[in-house]
C-alpha cells in the first residue's frame, strides 16, 4: 500500500476489514450465485459480471467465521487483481478512507499464519484488518476454479 492509499472498508460479523481501493472495480448488491459442483470450500460459487464469470469468495469461510444466511442487503465487492477478477461477499461496504502508513502495523508482527492479512490499521474509531486481495485466492485455487468453469457451467 502507498503512504496515503485509500481503502474500502467492509464488515463481516461486525468486524471491519479493508482492501485497497485501487483493486476495487465496483460494489454491487447481492445477486444470485451459481454454485460450483466442487472446488475450494470458501468459494461460494460464481457470478456473471458483464459477461465475465467470476468466482465469489465467502470470506466467512475463508476467515473461519460463523456462517449466516445470505441476505438481500449483503453486497459484493468486485476485485480486479493482476492475476484475475473475483467477488468478495460482505455484509456491508461502509466507506472509503485514507489510511496512512504510520497508522498500520504489519500483520507479521501480530499474526503469523494468515497470509491474506497484510496489516492492521489503527484508526481513531477502531481497528481495520487490511486484506491482501492477491493472497485471498492462491494460484492453485484459481486454477481449480478455472477448470470447473471451463468444464461446462451453464
Amino acid at each position: 500500500m502507498d503512504e496515503a492509499e485509500q481503502i474500502v472498508i467492509f464488515t463481516l460479523n461486525e468486524q471491519r476489514y479493508g482492501v485497497p481501493l485501487g483493486v476495487v472495480e465496483r460494489v454491487v448488491s447481492m445477486v444470485e450465485i451459481t454454485r460450483l459442483p466442487s472446488g475450494p470450500e470458501f468459494i461460494q460459487g460464481v457470478v456473471n459480471v458483464q459477461g465475465e464469470i467470476m468466482p465469489v469468495l465467502n470470506l466467512r469461510r475463508r476467515f473461519n467465521l460463523t456462517e449466516r444466511p445470505i441476505e438481500l442487503s449483503d453486497q459484493l465487492i468486485i476485485i480486479r487483481c493482476a492475476a484475475r477478477g473475483f467477488a468478495l461477499m460482505t455484509e456491508r461496504v461502509c466507506e472509503v478512507r485514507h489510511c496512512a502508513k504510520q497508522l498500520q502495523t504489519g500483520a507479521e508482527k501480530i499474526i503469523h499464519d494468515q497470509s491474506y492479512l497484510f496489516a492492521v490499521a489503527k484508526l481513531p474509531d477502531g481497528l481495520i484488518l487490511l486484506q491482501d486481495p492477491e493472497a485471498l485466492l492462491s494460484s492453485a485455487e484459481a486454477l481449480s476454479i478455472d477448470e470447473l468453469i471451463a468444464s461446462g457451467l451453464p
